[in-house]
């Protein structure tokens, strides 16, 4: 199941990002945060900010949801999880990523749980997968629905430079 899958490409096949589940709109031909006619959703372009100073893109990185279907309602999202971690693990081995930027506080947690290892928001963590050691960032969602959520990433982001540099520049 690659669907909600998104490979990256040159330096941007170091990262991983990792979202709660599609949106109803949001994946086209293959490339997420993308809307029916393909261009840009709001959210994407939240995320190309927080990539810039790595000249980095949405559509340069991987992109992986953590369940595999659209919720009607997000109280189902750590059920519909667990049933897609297989997947999702699937993508992770395949995206050949070091750094994997969870999107969001409750993807975070339900991500956490499934994984079993208790992750901060804005904190990297370094855990293993098999015989993969991956980085991990946490983030508060990029979606405009919250704008508090943009100054505080951009807190993580400034205050993670370094580190995030060595990773996958």
């Amino acid at each position: 199941m690659t669907r909600f899958y998104q490979s990256g490409k040159g330096r941007g096949k170091k990262i991983l990002l990792v979202g709660e589940s599609p949106s109803p709109r949001g994946w086209y031909r293959g490339k997420a945060c993308r809307n029916r006619n393909g261009e840009l959703l709001p959210t994407g372009r939240r995320i190309n900010k927080l990539l810039e100073p790595f000249n980095l893109l949405v559509d340069e990185c991987g992109f992986a949801e953590l369940c595999q279907c659209v919720l009607k309602d997000r109280k189902m999202m750590r059920a519909r999880a667990k049933k897609d971690w297989s997947v999702f693990l699937k993508h992770l081995k395949k995206s050949n990523s070091k750094l994997i930027i969870i999107l969001g506080v409750e993807t975070t947690n339900v991500f956490s749980g499934l994984c079993g290892y208790a992750l901060k928001t804005g904190e990297i963590s370094k855990f293993k997968f098999g015989t993969k050691t991956y980085s991990v960032l946490p983030i508060y969602h990029p979606s405009p629905i919250n704008p508090k959520n943009r100054a505080k990433n951009k807190k993580i982001m400034f205050h993670n430079t370094k580190k995030l540099k060595t990773l996958f520049m």
